[in-house]
């Protein structure tokens, strides 16, 4: 039988732990430390016995003692813990449910006048659209004969169901009448050669060959658009459009004469689109 101040080898799994005093021992198996798989001998030529077996067959060591202190000990911590940490989250639950509410509260005390406030604005912002268009309208009629040195006109195309719509935000170009022409009688010389001969692949071709413009614009909102002419002379208006639905792709090659007396808009539309790739042809009068 050992006494308080025996050494006592510890093992557990085949490997040594270390060497500790009996009470070290004890103290350790008493708080865990030490399993009762745990394999222990005093003397080195003594078998290995497990430790939980040893602790019991000492004299002076309470085995109720242990099993309270392992068990019912360590236990009532960790439930402590858990018990505060349930009070904790419950408690901010309860906050997060009571904020929920006061929320949902003040959106239900304020959603009659949020819609009201809603529709106030949707209303203003419509005919604020409405008077914006008409003043665009106004003014660009105002404008339509003026000065000599611009050219003005519109975007519009036939939709599917046959009415006309202006086409917003196309970018359109002005150059020379005598520059274009020379450009496309090239172009025509080495269409042969371009990839592919769609319709498509011709008209690409076509694009890729033309001048840097002397001047550009976008079309505004109602398809309009309007550029600076340099000096009096005959120009061509330049654009292209490709369909979204059917990928076609349509070219505009309108001439005008900016001496003309009456300097009235020019319209891109499908009657006067480019409908054959022949540099004598595709230049299309614009009034």
């Amino acid at each position: 039988m050992s006494s308080s101040t025996d050494k006592i080898s510890v093992s557990r799994k085949g490997k040594i732990l270390g060497v500790y005093p009996h009470s070290e021992v004890v103290s350790m198996f008493e708080t865990g430390a030490l399993e009762d798989g745990d394999t222990c001998r005093i003397k080195d030529d003594d078998p290995w016995i497990p430790i939980g077996d040893h602790i019991r067959s000492l004299p002076k060591f309470h085995w109720n003692r242990i099993r309270m202190g392992k068990q019912a000990g360590p236990s009532k911590r960790p439930l402590r813990k858990r018990s505060r940490a349930i009070r904790v989250a419950w408690i901010a639950a309860s906050a997060a449910m009571f904020l929920a509410g006061c929320a949902w509260i003040l959106a239900w005390t304020r959603s009659n006048e949020i819609l009201q406030l809603r529709d106030r604005l949707s209303r203003t912002d419509a005919a604020n659209t409405v008077l914006q268009e008409k003043y665009h309208q106004v003014l660009f009629a105002a404008r339509e004969v003026a000065a000599s040195d611009l050219i003005r006109g519109r975007v519009i195309v036939r939709a599917a169901s046959g009415k006309r719509v202006a086409l917003p935000g196309i970018k359109v170009r002005l150059y020379t009448r005598a520059e274009i022409e020379s450009r496309l009688a090239e172009g025509e010389k080495s269409a042969g050669a371009a990839a592919g001969t769609g319709p498509d692949q011709v008209a690409a071709h076509y694009l890729k060959n033309l001048p840097n413009p002397i001047a550009t614009s976008t079309s505004d909102s109602g398809g309009r658009f309007e550029m600076k002419i340099p000096s009096p002379g005959e120009y061509v208006i330049q654009t292209s459009i490709r369909s979204m639905k059917t990928g076609q792709m349509k070219l505009w090659f309108v001439s005008f004469d900016s001496r003309d007396p009456l300097n009235t808009p020019v319209d891109l539309t499908e009657s006067n689109s480019a409908r054959q790739f022949n540099p004598l042809l595709m230049v299309v009068e614009g009034r």
